[in-house]
């Protein structure tokens, strides 16, 4: 059987019921085939269901899952504020209703029939029985993944995870939470690991161009907390809705600053979001930054959640592609970077995913699409950075960046390898911003008062400051996000957010900063 937690993680004030499994492949059915599945974690008692119209009946369109799942003694529901929002987002004209129809998938709740107690039923145990007994079925369904952000926190052994907030300490000895030697280092203050240190420079955006248009990168993460660099920016785009619905869901760099009760230490990643930020912001002033918050403050979303925002992202941007407004236009984003992702079950999935369905439409109209490819040092594919590869002219790429020591010219030993691994760039020791809060550690030393102010050793975990260092691939992306926005800012047709414009702007930006010519 799978390992499952039995308690909820709090965060940021709000409990994610992660319900989670991970799955083993000693004990684990089989792909078809025979194939042994890689380990991954996902919702234990959700799939997600693909290639339904959303404009049509819901209920309806579940009849034949339901009609197989009845054979196993199951039955499955669709969440009410999932319902709604699928109505909502089917609101809009043709060729939007057309392009949800293409990449919506939705989330389903696998319950036993009956009354009386009963343990929930397992999502991918159901999965491999439909493969079997309703294959037509099970074509539209794919686990709901636990997402992760790529941000540096290594603790497993061949590439995978040591666990999820504390709650998975190892399996049969496997995820140990030790990973290579070596590995560790990066995570210890002053040898990578995050840790406050002092930027004397002003903030970048002082010395922006003002352009006619300038290019948005968005960014779904733990969001972007209270910064001077951030604060009150017009370039800095929060709570940004479709459909009357905010996109994403609570900023935990906004709301999980504070420290909690018991250990004094604020969430895992909070302030990750607000980091890849400044970053953005250092390689390219003139970019306005929009901020999806999906993942908490723990790092981690499901995949559910983070395919909600991003569906909703992509239809108010070709929406605002369609607007005869010219203030349409500010709907339009012109790079996607993704600092997160999770380990596949199979790789022949990936391709077929509802994330692949959905960064190729990112792709076709028009939007640059990079991604963070892992901490894990392994050749597995991160998704979505393992849909890296050149495409046609027809579609921009998926990006797949991984990160180098701060000489430059050598890899990270914790970064991913693999054919998926499209470049790299600095990600290691790196400075940036983080939402100015204290935590609960102390300075070593208090030495009493000095003129007035008190005399101490470094406090690890104050970051009033605004700037710490950190490592991961999770940094190297956006480093590659701030080069193509900075290159898109030079074209002299930036005003022009046609797809067919934006996508010979971004494969000019390919061209410049990765090499990278149509196939």
């Amino acid at each position: 059987m799978p390992v499952t937690p039995s308690r909820q993680v709090p965060d940021d004030g709000r409990s994610l019921a992660l319900r989670a499994s991970l799955l083993h492949p000693s004990v684990s059915p089989r792909l078809p085939g025979g194939e042994e599945p890689t380990p991954t974690l996902y919702v234990r008692n959700r799939l997600l269901v693909s290639g339904a119209p959303v404009g049509g009946d819901v209920e309806a369109q579940l009849d034949p899952l339901r009609a197989a799942l009845a054979e196993l003694g199951l039955q499955a529901r669709v969440p009410a504020d999932v319902a709604r929002r699928r109505e909502r987002l089917s609101r809009g004209g043709r060729r939007l209703q057309e392009l949800l129809d293409a990449v919506s998938a939705y989330p389903v709740v696998l319950e036993a029939v009956g009354d009386g107690p009963a343990p929930p039923p397992d999502a991918w145990v159901v999965l491999q029985r439909l493969r079997i007994t309703a294959p037509e079925v099970a074509a539209t369904l794919s686990l709901d993944h636990i997402v992760r952000s790529a941000d540096g926190y290594w603790g497993g052994v061949d590439g995978y995870w040591g666990g999820v907030d504390g709650f998975w300490g190892g399996v049969g000895a496997r995820w140990d939470g030790t990973g290579p030697r070596g590995m560790a280092e990066y995570g210890t203050p002053g040898r990578g690991g995050r840790m406050p240190v002092t930027l004397g420079l002003p903030d970048p955006s002082t010395r922006a161009r003002v352009l006619a248009r300038h290019p948005v990168v968005a960014l779904p993460d733990t969001g972007i907390g209270r910064h001077p660099w951030f604060d009150d920016h017009p370039r800095v785009l929060r709570d940004v809705a479709y459909a009357g619905q905010l996109i994403g869901g609570p900023d935990a760099d906004l709301a999980g600053t504070r420290p909690d009760a018991l250990t004094g230490q604020v969430g895992r990643d909070v302030g990750h979001g607000t980091f890849v930020a400044g970053l953005v912001r250092q390689g390219c002033p003139e970019a306005s930054l929009l901020t999806v918050p999906v993942l908490t403050g723990t790092g981690v979303a499901e995949e559910a959640d983070v395919l909600d925002a991003l569906t909703a992202l992509l239809l108010r941007h070709v929406e605002g592609q369609q607007a005869a407004d010219p203030a349409g236009r500010d709907q339009v984003i012109d790079v996607l970077s993704l600092s997160i992702g999770y380990y596949p079950e199979s790789v022949a999935d990936v391709p077929t995913s509802p994330l692949a369905r959905l960064l190729r439409r990112f792709g076709e109209e028009g939007v640059l699409v990079v991604a963070a490819v892992g901490n894990d040092a392994t050749p597995a594919p991160f998704v979505p950075a393992a849909l890296a590869g050149r495409t046609g002219r027809d579609a921009l790429p998926v990006v797949g960046v991984g990160a180098l020591n701060p000489d430059g010219s050598t890899v990270a030993l914790f970064c991913n390898a693999g054919p998926h691994v499209s470049t790299h760039r600095p990600g290691v020791a790196i400075v940036s911003t983080v939402p100015t809060a204290d935590a609960g550690l102390q300075p070593s030393t208090v030495a009493g008062l000095d003129d007035g102010l008190r005399r101490t050793t470094l406090d690890p975990d104050n970051y009033a400051g605004g700037f710490a260092i950190w490592s991961g691939t999770s940094f190297a992306a956006p480093v590659l996000a701030a080069e193509l926005a900075a290159r898109l800012a030079e074209a002299d047709d930036l005003e022009d957010v046609s797809a067919q414009a934006m996508r010979a702007r971004g494969w000019d930006a390919l061209r410049a900063c990765v090499g990278w010519s149509p196939a």
